[in-house]
């Protein structure tokens, strides 16, 4: 249901609830009204006509402020003038007809629910205070005792049933700001990951370039730079030009290869709907077929049951990795490894090659390093390598929070 933090109920709830007070207050004072009118339909004097020019006189403050007024919420300093200028003229009504006394409740009500429960139980007192006075003039001096106990038994009653109301209404009005700050961090979640994935795609053209210049760019100028010279040996000496072109055979050909790297790279898809393990092991297996690497790979089947995010920041993480030891590990095998704990998950990604630099993560152009520290810290978790003379392992620990 649709809902407004503004608002202590949904809000279609909080409309019927504010109907519902707009005709309990104007129907107060209509009955008060009607009730004046009608027992003064034979002789209608001064008094009854004075109690029902300031009748109409709060059906119009009524209408001006809570009904048709401009800003909402009130400001506490208009609220508070407000009840204090409709407590004085029910006052005065009060006076001159003590049988529209009840009136006093419909605001008393709404000083509840829009004021701070102590200005309610200060309004409450004055008014039982106000109706014992009253009372009290009118009846035998030995009845005030159980007068003024009645009085303030039922001001308990009251103040009670209010307190209890406005808690409910709070209660309900925090819970209401506590979704809408949920819902705003959703959204901020939502949009952190959508840039997540624009900065993965930049991050995958920048590397792609890189290895494309690196590799294929370079191999190109050495191929038309040797061709010219080639072109220039034939003539003097055909043997060392046909040494030179076996020389540019292999350097294609090793060229070729890393561009199928590249394209494979490239062509890899996301995580998308797979399930995390299965993803794992496919890419653990056209890893070792490409490579020619030993590769083990241990996945816990819990794997399946982690959020997208976190199913995808891993699988990323671990292409990265293998790409990492292909490239410059020059190692013989790989472990790949997916463990639980009771708190968290720990990816691990072990080769027994020459081993990475101290401070790698550090070094610029280290854009793939780079990327995998910044996919698990944005999941709250910790990226560490250790590099030695017996290979490399990237251990990527994050906190188990399941779908």
């Amino acid at each position: 249901m649709e809902s407004d933090e503004r608002f202590p109920l949904p809000t279609k709830q909080y409309h019927w609830y504010v109907l519902f007070f707009h005709v309990l207050t104007l129907g107060s004072l209509a009955g008060a009204l009607a009730d004046i009118l009608w027992n003064a339909r034979h002789s209608l004097g001064w008094t009854e006509v004075a109690v029902s020019v300031l009748l109409l006189a709060q059906v119009g403050i009524y209408l001006g402020i809570m009904l048709f007024g401009r800003q909402w919420p009130l400001p506490r300093n208009r609220l508070l003038l407000y009840f204090a200028v409709n407590l004085a003229i029910w006052l005065i009504e009060y006076w001159l007809a003590p049988n529209v006394y009840w009136i006093v409740f419909a605001y008393i009500g709404q000083m509840f629910g829009l004021l701070p429960a102590r200005f309610g139980i200060i309004a409450t007192l004055l008014v039982s205070g106000i109706l014992f006075a009253r009372n009290a003039n009118l009846g035998p001096s030995e009845s005030n005792t159980a007068l003024l106990l009645g009085t303030l038994a039922v001001w308990a009653m009251l103040v009670v049933f209010m307190l209890f109301i406005s808690h409910l209404t709070q209660t309900s009005q925090e819970r209401g700001r506590l979704i809408a700050e949920l819902q705003a961090a959703k959204n901020e979640l939502e949009l952190a990951q959508q840039r997540e994935a624009e900065l993965a795609v930049l991050r995958e053209r920048e590397r792609l370039a890189r290895d494309l210049h690196d590799s294929l760019g370079h191999a190109l100028v050495t191929l038309s730079v040797q061709l010219e010279a080639i072109q220039r040996l034939y003539r003097v000496d055909p043997e060392a030009a046909s040494d030179q072109v076996d020389e540019m055979k292999a350097m294609t050909r090793s060229s070729m290869d890393a561009l199928r790297r590249s394209i494979a790279g490239l062509r890899a898809p996301g995580l998308e709907d797979r399930a995390l393990r299965p993803a794992l092991q496919a890419l653990c297996v056209g890893f070792a077929q490409r490579s020619g690497l030993e590769v083990t790979c241990h996945i816990d089947q819990a794997a399946d049951d982690l959020r997208p995010a976190t199913a995808e920041a891993l699988w990323r993480i671990t292409q990265e990795a293998l790409t990492n030891v292909e490239k410059h590990a020059q190692a013989r095998s790989v472990g790949v490894s997916l463990e639980y704990e009771p708190d968290a998950l720990t990816l691990r990604i072990v080769d027994d090659g020459v081993g990475l630099a101290a401070g790698a993560e550090s070094l610029p152009n280290r854009f793939g390093i780079r990327g995998m520290c910044e996919r698990v810290e944005g999941l709250g978790g910790t990226l560490a390598l250790d590099g030695g003379a017996s290979g490399t392992t990237v251990r990527a620990r994050l906190p188990l929070i399941k779908a």
